[in-house]
């Protein structure tokens, strides 16, 4: 019995170090939300006040938002992207304004995606 609880704890292990290895790909699971949620607002048609336009990966990685850029590769917890989203900005409202915040399981794929390097894949 005691071998079977210490198989499972190291296959749980495995599983576990496999999930965090998993890429978050931009093109396929990003772009789709930012389409679906930002793209009202933040498009370079409209020019919206903020100046953050999000059409395509440069311009979301420029962050030419008038705070400053926006995305910080590496560690989602400083990406001001990732604040607005969560609600944690030291200014202005949660995002997207005016509607149904990103559930919480999207904003971690995203939050994983700028940890994983913020890659355009």
């Amino acid at each position: 019995m005691r071998y079977f609880i210490v198989i499972c704890l190291l296959l749980s292990s495995f599983v576990v170090a496999q999930e965090k290895k998993a890429k978050v790909s931009f093109k396929k699971e990003i772009m789709p939300v930012l389409i679906k949620k930002c793209m009202g607002c933040h498009n370079t048609e409209d020019e919206g006040p903020s100046g953050l336009y999000l059409d395509d990966y440069k311009e979301l990685m420029k962050g030419d938002s008038k705070h400053g850029p926006v995305i910080k590769s590496g560690n989602s917890e400083e990406s001001l992207f990732i604040q607005k989203l969560k609600g944690t900005a030291k200014f202005g409202k949660q995002l997207p304004r005016g509607k149904i915040p990103l559930d919480d399981e999207t904003i971690e794929m995203i939050s994983t995606w700028i940890d994983q390097g913020a890659k355009n894949n």
